[in-house]
C-alpha cells in the first residue's frame, strides 16, 4: 500500500501477476485495535511462489524508496516494467554458476557502485564487464584446475582496448554462499537507489525467478578470496591465417602454469576505472 492523492484518478490495472488499485480510500486496524483512514494505491501480487514474490517485493522497494509521495501515473509506469520484466523471463535453467563467477568479482572490488555500472546486462555478452578503457570476462569452473573456455576474439580482440579474464576456481560447501546471499551482499553496499533497482533486474534477467531458490552454496577454492587475474594477451590462442574463412573459433587452455597479473594490479581492475 502506498499514500495517495484521492483526486490522482486512473484506471486500475490487472496484469496476469499483479493488480494495481488506485487511490482507494482504506481503514486499516492495527493489531492493537486502532484504526487509521487514509488514501492509498494497493498493489496486490498474485503468486503463490514466496521467492518470487520476495524478488518481487524487493525490487518494487528499490522503485518506492522515495521518500517523496509518487504520482499514481508513476507508479503505474513502475508497475508495468516490472511486471513486464518477470513475464519476460521464463522458467528455463540458468547459469548459476556463471552468475555467482559474476557477482564474486563484484564482492571483491572496493568500487562496488563502477563495479555495477561496469556489469554487463545481456547474458551472451562477449565480456561481463565493461569499462572505458579495459574489458573483463569472468571464468568459473567447478574443477579445482583453472581450465576454462574461450573464444578467440575474446582474447584477440579487435579494438584497441586491453582484456582481462578472471579465473576462478570454486567448491561447493555448506559454510558457502549462494547466488541469492551474494545478491543480497552487494545490494545491501549500494547507496544509490536507482543503481541497487537496476542491478536487483539485471540479477533476475541473468538468474531468472528461482534465483532465490537455488541452494547451490559455493566459495572460492583454495581459499575464500581465491582467484587470479589475466592478461588476454598473454593466453595463447590457435593460429588462424589472415584470410582464413574459419570462424567462431572456441577451445580451452589450462591457465596454472601461466603468470596472472600481480595482485596489485589485478585490485586496480577491480576499480573498474573508479579511483
Amino acid at each position: 500500500m502506498l499514500p495517495a492523492d484521492a483526486n490522482d484518478i486512473r484506471t486500475d490495472i490487472v496484469l496476469r501477476s499483479v493488480d494495481v488499485e488506485f487511490s482507494r480510500l482504506c481503514t486499516i486496524e492495527t493489531e492493537d485495535d486502532q484504526e487509521h483512514n487514509g488514501c492509498y494505491t494497493i498493489i496486490r501480487l498474485k503468486e503463490a511462489d514466496p521467492d518470487i514474490v520476495r524478488l518481487f517485493v524487493k525490487i518494487l522497494e528499490e522503485r518506492f524508496l522515495s521518500s517523496a509521495r509518487m504520482s499514481n501515473p508513476r507508479i503505474a509506469e513502475s508497475i508495468q516494467e516490472v511486471a513486464s520484466l518477470f513475464s519476460q523471463i521464463d522458467g528455463s535453467p540458468r547459469d548459476q554458476l556463471g552468475l555467482w563467477g559474476e557477482l564474486f568479482a563484484i564482492t571483491q572490488s572496493n568500487n562496488v557502485d563502477d563495479a555495477v555500472r561496469s556489469w554487463s546486462s545481456q547474458k551472451t555478452a562477449k565480456y561481463d564487464f565493461v569499462t572505458e578503457t579495459f574489458v573483463l570476462d569472468v571464468k568459473t569452473t567447478l574443477s579445482s584446475t583453472p581450465k576454462h573456455r574461450f573464444a578467440l576474439d575474446q582474447l584477440r580482440p579487435a579494438g584497441s582496448y586491453e582484456a582481462y579474464i578472471l579465473s576462478l576456481c570454486v567448491v561447493e560447501l555448506p559454510a558457502g554462499r549462494t547466488v541469492g546471499e551474494l545478491m543480497d551482499a552487494i545490494g545491501d553496499q549500494i547507496a544509490d537507489n536507482e543503481l541497487r533497482s537496476a542491478f536487483l533486474r539485471q540479477c533476475l534477467v541473468k538468474g531468472g525467478k528461482d534465483i532465490y531458490q537455488s541452494n547451490l552454496k559455493l566459495q572460492a577454492y583454495p581459499e575464500e578470496d581465491s582467484f587470479q587475474i589475466y592478461s588476454a594477451s598473454d593466453i595463447p590462442v590457435p593460429a588462424i591465417d589472415a584470410g582464413s574463412p574459419i570462424h567462431n573459433v572456441r577451445f580451452d587452455v589450462d591457465l596454472t602454469n601461466l603468470a596472472a597479473v600481480t595482485r596489485g594490479a589485478a585490485n586496480t581492475v577491480l576499480l573498474f576505472g573508479g579511483g
